[in-house]
């Protein structure tokens, strides 16, 4: 039986994941505000911004119309920027998108309500929490379309559905997992963009094996505490959503916010290395909220701060980047 996929959004992973579905037979319908990417996908079938040396297979159709996205699929794949997601989504009827059913693969938080992208759907569009899935794990956009043996994971609260939508998805090189713990794989993908960043700015700033070990291990305590805090499993993050996604957004010039922080760490200012990367950067967002938070919750996150202090506050990266190691608590676990 062959399912119909909506994309919302046609950035690179929004790109890759509807040529996966497609090439395991499932019709998509990509819809897009970008003119130059719907003419050379309409025109060439190449998204030649974000994948220009992959040819798109002949099952991806896109549009600019809204009304013709609407229509075409009951099961959308959100892959927009997640600042962007509330916005697009208000110019949908509001009874059309209540039978709708949603995989998130945005990372992010809300700025002002600190909502993950289901909790958005959930309380400003009355979507039932059933109805929402969340797709997360190291998955680097290019490597999909080169077909790199990638796993993923699928949460939500209706494993059973969760299965069968995974079963579009699974192929001989993509394996999807499930969870239900939709809020600790939402949490970890997001968090994980920040220390991303951090792990830039040491290979920028020349570290070597054991400083990169360090950062990462650290990453992950800081966000085991953030998720005990908030009622997610910090179980969650032993898995493809967190220390595998971190692994790889921490390692690969194909991760923004990687590539961000290496900038950042080779001397480049904050503006000139969001030039360079010349995409979003989602972990600046998500850092600037998660910063507040954890005064609010009382919580020691060294790194978060040290990045603060170098993207906020413009301090030379040379200067306190290595005052991770004395701030902050000193527990191993």
């Amino acid at each position: 039986m062959i399912n119909r996929f909506s994309i919302l959004g046609s950035g690179s992973w929004g790109t890759a994941l509807a040529n996966l579905l497609a090439n395991n037979g499932e019709e998509c319908l990509i819809y897009t505000k970008n003119n130059e990417v719907f003419d050379s996908i309409s025109k060439d079938k190449v998204n030649k911004t974000y994948h220009p040396d992959f040819k798109l297979n002949n099952n991806i159709k896109i549009t600019k119309n809204l009304s013709e996205f609407s229509i075409f699929s009951d099961l959308w794949i959100i892959a927009i920027p997640s600042k962007e997601i509330s916005s697009a989504l208000k110019l949908v009827d509001e009874e059309i998108l209540k039978k709708k059913e949603f995989i998130i693969a945005s990372k992010g938080i809300d700025k002002n309500s600190f909502y993950t992208i289901s909790d958005v759907l959930i309380k400003e569009f009355n979507i039932d929490s059933s109805k929402i899935f969340t797709i997360s794990g190291p998955n680097l956009a290019k490597e999909v379309m080169e077909q790199q043996v990638s796993a993923s994971v699928l949460a939500g609260d209706d494993l059973s559905r969760a299965e069968k939508i995974s079963k579009s998805f699974n192929n001989n090189f993509f394996k999807v997992f499930l969870s239900n713990d939709k809020k600790g794989v939402e949490l970890s993908g997001s968090l994980k963009n920040i220390y991303a960043i951090s792990a830039g700015i040491a290979d920028g700033l020349g570290s070597k094996f054991n400083t990169k070990a360090m950062i990462l291990t650290r990453s992950l305590h800081e966000m085991s505490e953030l998720l005990k805090s908030l009622g997610a499993s910090p179980e969650t993050l032993m898995g493809l959503a967190g220390v595998g996604d971190l692994i790889a957004t921490s390692s690969s010039s194909n991760s923004r916010n990687y590539s961000f922080g290496h900038y950042l760490g080779q001397g480049m200012d904050v503006e000139a290395s969001l030039k360079k990367v010349n995409q979003v950067v989602e972990g600046i967002g998500t850092l600037e909220i998660i910063f507040k938070k954890k005064k609010e919750l009382n919580l020691t996150m060294p790194i978060v701060d040290i990045l603060n202090k170098i993207i906020f506050e413009k301090e030379n990266p040379k200067d306190c980047f290595a005052d991770i190691l004395i701030e902050g608590d000193n527990r191993d676990t």
